[in-house]
């Protein structure tokens, strides 16, 4: 019993830290189990460094799993400054032009991840105080007084994270259709990004797969 225990707090812990947590998922109910010959992979956020990382991590698990996938980040830049740099160009002729950038490549899936929502979360957490001497109540002022300034009292302190709401969509180039989408919701603190990224690589390529939106 003890064991059992032991395991399941140990199980708890290791769900409890994780920084990231598939909040659902749906995919087309007659939609066929497919291997496609190259997935573009498309994180839509002007900031190119986070693109780069979480882009290339959900590419390399692919294809660790045995299905192809290629980042974006260098051959779609302009993801996500549309108003910026499209403000001339109608909505038709913008179509067009991303169908042909994407038949240029070769993708017949594109794989495209976005912000649906940003919030934060505050936390305190409770002061310590750690004694390195043995209580001297029954001494005189100065064996006191060793004792108490040998103890060390750490202020509580507020920590505050972000949380990231992301939903991520598969979609068949050809058809045009969606075939697979997902909402995860991901706590950012200041631990490293590559950390949360491979997370969220992870998770949504498991329910992926595990869906069959996506076949090796």
């Amino acid at each position: 019993m003890k064991n059992l225990i032991l395991y399941l707090t140990l199980v708890i812990g290791l769900f409890s830290c994780r920084s990231t947590q598939l909040l659902g998922s749906w995919k087309l109910e007659d939609a066929p189990s497919k291997q496609y010959k190259d997935v573009g992979v498309v994180l839509v956020t002007p900031n190119m460094s986070t693109r780069s990382i979480i882009e290339s991590d959900i590419a390399i698990l692919l294809a660790e799993k045995g299905v192809k996938a290629s980042p974006t980040f260098d051959v779609f830049p302009f993801v996500a400054k549309k108003n910026e740099l499209f403000e001339d160009i109608d909505e038709e002729k913008l179509q067009q032009y991303a169908r042909e950038r994407v038949e240029k490549m070769g993708f017949d899936a594109i794989l495209m991840i976005a912000l649906l929502n940003k919030d934060t979360e505050s936390q305190y957490h409770q002061g310590s105080s750690i004694s390195f001497a043995v209580p001297a109540y029954q001494t005189n002022y100065y064996g006191y007084y060793q004792y108490v300034y040998s103890t060390i009292q750490a202020p509580g302190y507020y920590s505050v994270k972000s949380i990231f709401t992301l939903e991520s969509n598969l979609y068949e180039v050809e058809s045009e259709q969606l075939i697979w989408t997902a909402q995860t919701k991901t706590k950012k603190d200041a631990s490293s990004i590559h950390k949360e990224s491979k997370e969220f690589a992870n998770i949504i390529v498991q329910d992926m797969l595990k869906k069959e939106a996506l076949v090796p």
